[in-house]
């Protein structure tokens, strides 16, 4: 799922404009850039075992120079998750729903670099 993500949201025109390439996971590049963070991907259990569907929490920080920029990333990341029932990489992409959105401080100091949080709800199972 983790690199079938990150190549889907590379792919976005409006994303890729703002950021380039900079879209990792778990290691924070240069600003104007994505860091992604797995914070849980527990599978999902029935009465007769896995069921195939894994349901992940992923956190996206969107950092920039202003708080202006970060902000304009994270309304990016936003628009670029995959769409219900997409598949991509070999990963069906069942859903992907925003849990939680922290816009940061606003500031401009030029000695900082400023994020916003986005938490992201992951369901998804192999295609």
């Amino acid at each position: 799922m983790e690199e079938a993500l990150r190549a889907h949201l590379a792919d976005s025109g409006g994303l890729a404009a703002l950021v380039g390439d900079r879209i990792q996971w778990a290691a924070r590049d240069e600003p104007p850039s994505v860091v992604l963070h797995l914070i849980d991907a527990p599978p999902d259990y029935t009465l007769a075992g896995p069921s195939g569907l894994v349901q992940a929490r992923v956190q996206i920080d969107c950092w920039g120079e202003t708080f202006l920029k970060a902000k304009q990333i994270g309304v990016a990341v936003v628009s670029a998750l995959p769409p219900r029932r997409h598949v991509a990489g070999g990963v069906r992409f069942l859903s992907c729903i925003v849990l939680d959105l922290d816009r940061g401080r606003f500031g401009e100091s030029p000695n900082q670099f400023h994020r916003t949080r986005i938490d992201v709800r992951v369901s998804f199972n192999q295609a």
